[in-house]
């Protein structure tokens, strides 16, 4: 019987075991991709990186510096193909590697 409340506890008390290893997979994508030219815990008007702040991104009304509204689509195509100063990840992450890593954005 203790086996199923422990069970059950687990699943009350947060995020299903595997959704919390793929936030943290989007997490490591970050800092391994991301967190040189991105800040995630400080908004845009304290950045003091190059590229803008990722905080609250999806929750945002507009982007950092299209100004359209943040949808995933976008975002996708930015990091598959890069922008002005932003280089493309296409080639170093795959679908599901920038799917995961968006997951974690989106988290934030």
């Amino acid at each position: 019987m203790s086996l199923i409340w422990m069970l059950m506890f687990l699943f009350v008390s947060g995020p299903p075991p595997w959704e919390k290893s793929k936030l943290v997979e989007g997490r490591d994508f970050y800092r391994e991709n991301c967190a040189v030219c991105h800040d995630i815990d400080i908004d845009k008007m304290h950045s003091r990186k190059l590229g803008p702040s990722l905080n609250h991104l999806f929750k945002n009304e507009k982007l950092p510096l299209s100004h359209g509204k943040p949808s995933r689509q976008y975002v996708v195509v930015r990091v598959k193909f890069g922008g002005a100063l932003m280089p493309a990840f296409g080639k170093k992450l795959s679908d599901t590697q920038i799917n995961t890593l968006i997951d974690y954005i989106e988290s934030r």
